[in-house]
């Protein structure tokens, strides 16, 4: 097959030009985003119920729907969080569900439940959530004019839902555009009272005449001879004037509700707000779609939002939260390593080959090999992200491999007198199964990848797939399309000054230089050995000894603090006091995103919090100001207000997002054993004690409480004095301004009819308020109620099996068992208590666990593979006895740099072990070849070493520069890298040792005496 491509250079050259047209054109099509498009397998439940406490609301909801939900098929975890007004219930699916048939059986569950939970509740809303379900950027809109006064914001409120949400959502590029931060109007009716009392009327006269005038009758078809007509009942109130002309008798008398009360349009009461610099802001989460190309939406929305400035210079519009700065940023340092990385892989050739046109033929096959990688990725569904750029720019080393063997050896053949078409032939027919040998290694490397559990295993699948694709289409450019170069570059036979040159600054005298390493190592081979055995050991120390985490460490310019006073401060406190602590950033912060108290999010679900929350998005003016602003914020906040609980991160990307990555490292879960529910108070006081003095660094902080106000009615006053109790609760809701008694169906929107008096505090009202009794009677409130104000928790958590109360501690361990037995001997004291844990020490464990089972299984295939390519059981073994050598030079340089093992170190060492172990099984072909050919053992070794001498010291130095970039830029890209750059680096430097040294030291020991007896 060789020959025949050989002997037709126009066929092979146009065939890889159409297939270089092909991939160009697919390059242009492949979707671009930050990380592959995954689904999260994770549904979510979110329950609204205002007004209703967070004990309510879990007793008569969200424990009814935990005991449902636990039903559905596949479901490895819930969690759920209930709080004043709302409650969230997360479910964890295990990875490669149908998260599409999960989420169907959601629904049913929800459905079936609905009969057990309260008939006033609205249907709890699901939310399925996937990689591209995460924000791409905020757009923040807000008035120009900041003297405007609220009703002027709820125009823009008004405006920015029903128009400017409604104009993005158009493009093909948006999915979504998740809201918050709008206000909106409502109707009240304040009646006077003194008017009322002398006329007899009760505020349930008022109530009974709206709702009589607020019938909603559906309309029904009418026959008007041979003509058919929709008949329709006009009943529904349009505006505020047809509330204020609604009739009522009284005792004979017509009178309009205008007569006895105030009824006019407000802004109504919010639960949250949100900021943009201190600027009262309509924030919009621009989700992608997901088979969209990141640089289009980008392109799109610059575009409108630049038209929005044009035609509504009233408003302001700004983006912040850019994931497409983080993208572009990423991808563009990546892209800069993966070129300079490749030229600097392609000069060192001239260092090694003594000839300019060798070179000049791997430089061809590079890009070559990338372009139509490229068109392999659009056939397979691969997007370019950060995961699959950074499998091409580490599969460079194992592309350049395959070209060099080839290459090497041709030039090989050349030498030794061959024509130049049957030195071309010879030369690569003698490497394919090598080759394909070597192509079959790294498949058993990196499949093993795909099948780790959870996101992992999803996510890393692009970085599995772009290594492979990488190495198959190497493959058949180095068979197909590198042989019939060769020919036509060289067939010429002159050497041109550039060649003429590169002799001159090549490296000479290597395998002479070898020779003599060869000769050291076999005079002092036991020392070697037993040098090579001490590094396993170190390995095993390394392996042992050195922090595992989940995931690197990242450095941004961006942070998120998120706060709870831990006061019952209202809405307009808590804007204040943010406002007040954005004000001290000054110059630090670049910009700054403020979201107080409750959001409205759909499915940017991080932005759930109580009215007495906030969180903060900060982007500082640089990396050396993000500890400037945490020195300051801690320095401010405890000063000023002591009571609250602050959290400083660094501002979660896609990445973390979908890994949970910013979780704590554990999370104790405290419940009462025999109860399945919370502990007391003061109980929990203890627990929180004793773990804060055993683990004082841990960072443990007291639960989070709220202090309510409880009203209880007393039964027999209420008798006494002949009151109705239904008349109580919304009379109290009333002079609160909380009393809804209707709704008001506009053209496009829906404005609640709220029954409200002149609002006073609550303690006020509770000392001279009143209600009316069955005859019309005033009857003083604080005669008929009970009050007291009560401190409990904030929010109740539950799992699967109970309520707990979590304790978060911030600590580090490689035995998390330990640890977690204990904290249980610690808290042994302490009666009737259930003990479980979370956090990312428990993930990261069984995720490196994992790992290490994916490496076990990885080297199982390489044996395999060996076995039946060498026809040995022994070979594999020498081949396979550097892995862990090499490891302990990946560990050392990830030491050295300060780096963990986490996911990405392992994933490097996985990388490296393939690369690496390519070099020695071309090694040990070779010298399998030669004693075939009846060399004899030890010059076979020498002279298969320096045959392979030039290949192994230029696939290791290739490696070395197409990685080295990465340890320097600044990108999400290469900080998310390093740690498997570093691992590469690391290995691959002792690696090349180990296969030029060890692995032939250990041929001569296992066939030595093999050689003697024959």
């Amino acid at each position: 097959m060789v020959r025949f491509l050989v002997q037709r250079p126009v066929a092979v050259i146009m065939s890889f030009l159409a297939v270089i047209v092909l991939g160009i054109a697919a390059s242009g099509r492949l979707p671009v985003s930050l990380m592959p498009d995954i689904d999260i397998p994770e549904i979510t439940v979110a329950v609204s119920r205002p007004d209703i406490s967070s004990r309510e609301i879990e007793n008569s909801v969200v424990s009814v729907l935990r005991r449902s939900l636990m039903q559905v098929e596949g479901v490895d975890d819930i969690r759920s969080e209930s709080r004043n007004g709302s409650a969230i219930i997360r479910m964890k699916f295990a990875f490669g569900n149908d998260i599409d048939l999960a989420f169907m059986e959601v629904n049913e569950k929800i459905d079936a439940a609905m009969n057990l939970l309260p008939r006033d509740l609205d249907r709890p809303r699901v939310i399925k959530a996937s990689a591209t379900d995460i924000p791409v950027f905020m757009l923040n809109i807000t008035l120009a004019d900041r003297a405007a006064d609220p009703a002027a914001f709820a125009d823009l409120s008004d405006f920015a839902g029903n128009i400017i949400r409604k104009r993005i959502e158009q493009l093909p590029e948006v999915a979504m555009a998740d809201i918050t931060g709008q206000v909106s109007r409502e109707i009240f009716i304040r009646p006077d009272e003194r008017k009322m009392q002398s006329l007899g009327i009760t505020p349930e006269d008022i109530i009974t005449a709206v709702n009589m005038n607020n019938v909603n009758v559906s309309s029904i078809m009418v026959r008007d001879g041979k003509y058919l007509y929709n008949l329709e009942f006009d009943t529904n109130l349009k505006g505020v004037d047809d509330i204020r002309n609604i009739w009522l008798k009284k005792e004979g008398k017509l009178l309009k509700i205008k007569d006895i009360a105030v009824v006019d349009l407000r802004v109504r009461r919010a639960g949250g707000l949100s900021f943009s610099d201190n600027r009262q802001a309509v924030v919009l989460a621009i989700i992608k779609e997901a088979s969209a190309r990141m640089e289009n939406l980008e392109e799109k929305m610059d575009e409108m939002v630049s038209q929005f400035r044009s035609d509504y210079p009233q408003m302001e519009f700004e983006i912040s939260q850019d994931q497409t700065r983080l993208l572009d940023y990423s991808l563009m340092n990546l892209r800069q390593s993966l070129i300079s990385g490749g030229l600097l892989a392609f000069f060192i050739m001239f260092f090694f080959l003594r000839d300019a046109r060798s070179p000049l033929i791997i430089g061809v096959s590079i890009p070559t090999t990338l372009v139509i990688s490229l068109l392999f990725f659009y056939l397979v569904g691969l997007s370019i992200n950060v995961i699959s750029l950074a499998g091409l720019i580490l599969g460079i080393g194992m592309m350049i491999d395959n070209s060099i063997v080839i290459i090497e050896n041709i030039t090989q053949w050349t030498d030794r007198g061959e024509k130049l078409i049957n030195a071309c032939v010879k030369g690569t027919t003698e490497v394919i199964t090598p080759l394909i040998s070597s192509v079959l290694t790294t498949c058993a490397v990196f499949v093993p990848l795909i099948f780790l559990s959870g996101t992992a295993g999803a996510l890393f699948y692009d970085q599995a797939i772009a290594i492979i694709i990488g190495q198959g289409v190497s493959l058949l450019v180095g068979i197909m399309l590198l042989p019939t170069v060769y020919h036509l570059i060289y067939r010429s036979g002159r050497e041109g000054a550039l060649t003429r040159f590169v002799k001159r600054i090549s490296l000479k005298n290597l395998e002479e230089k070898y020779e003599g390493g060869m000769n050291f190592f076999f005079r002092h081979r036991r020392a070697v050995m037993a040098l090579f055995g001490v590094t396993i050991a170190v390995m095993l120390l390394f392996f042992f000894s050195m922090r595992k985490e989940e995931f690197p460490a990242i450095v941004q310019d961006e942070m998120t603090v998120m706060i709870d006073w831990n006061e019952n401060i209202d809405l307009q406190e808590n804007s204040a006091r943010i406002q007040a602590l954005v004000d001290q950033l000054g110059e630090k912060a670049v910009q700054t995103n403020s979201f107080v108290g409750e959001q409205q999010f759909i499915f940017t679900r991080e932005y759930d919090q109580p009215y007495s929350s906030a969180k903060i998005y900060i982007r500082a003016a640089g990396y050396g100001a993000v500890d400037e602003i945490r020195e300051l914020l801690m320095a401010y906040l405890p000063s000023r207000f002591p009571e609250a609980v602050m959290t400083i991160r660094p501002q979660e990307n896609i990445f973390e997002k979908i890994f949970a990555a910013s979780e704590t490292p554990l999370v104790v879960e405290v419940a009462l054993a025999a109860e399945k529910a919370v502990p007391p108070i003061e109980r929990m006081m203890q627990i929180n004690g004793l773990l804060a003095e055993r683990w004082p660094g841990a960072g443990i902080m007291a639960p989070q409480l709220e202090e309510k106000i409880e009203i209880r009615l007393d039964p027999v006053r209420m008798l006494l004095y002949d009151i109705d109790p239904n008349i109580v609760y919304p009379a109290i809701r009333s002079a609160l301004n909380r009393n809804e008694i209707g709704e008001l169906r506009s053209s496009h929107q829906i404005l609640p009819v709220v029954m409200a008096g002149n609002e006073t505090p609550i303690g006020e009202h509770m000392s001279s308020g009143y209600v009316l009794n069955r005859h019309g009677a005033r009857v003083p409130v604080n005669e008929i109620c009970d009050v007291r104000r009560v401190r409990y928790y904030k929010a109740i958590m539950g799992n699967m099996a109970s309520e707990y109360v979590p304790v978060e501690m911030n600590v580090s361990t490689n035995r998390p068992a330990q640890l977690t037995a204990e904290i249980e001997e610690a808290l042994s004291a302490v009666p009737d208590l259930s003990l479980s844990f979370s956090g990312t020490l428990m993930t990261g464990q069984r995720l490196f666990r994992e790992l290490a089972l994916v490496l076990l299984v990885s080297l199982v295939l390489l044996y395999f593979i060996l076995a039946a390519q060498f026809e040995s059981l022994t070979q594999p073994l020498i081949v396979l006895l550097e892995i862990p050598i090499d490891i302990a030079g990946a560990l050392f340089l990830v030491w050295l740099w300060g780096g963990t093992i986490n996911i990405m170190t392992m994933i490097g060492i996985i990388v490296m072990s393939g690369v690496i172990i390519n070099d020695s099984i071309l090694k040990v072909d070779t010298i399998n070849n030669l004693r075939k050919s009846g060399v004899e053992l030890k010059e076979a070794i020498y002279t298969g070493g320096s045959r392979r001498l030039k290949p192994i010291i230029m696939v290791a130095m290739a490696s070395l520069f197409s990685t080295l970039p990465m340890l320097f830029g600044s990108g999400l890209g290469n900080q998310l890298q390093r740690p498997m750059a570093l691992a590469l680096i690391g290995g691959m430097t002792l690696g090349t040792f180990v296969s030029l040294y060890f692995i032939p030291l250990a041929y001569w020991y296992i066939y030595r005496k093999r050689e003697k007896k024959a």
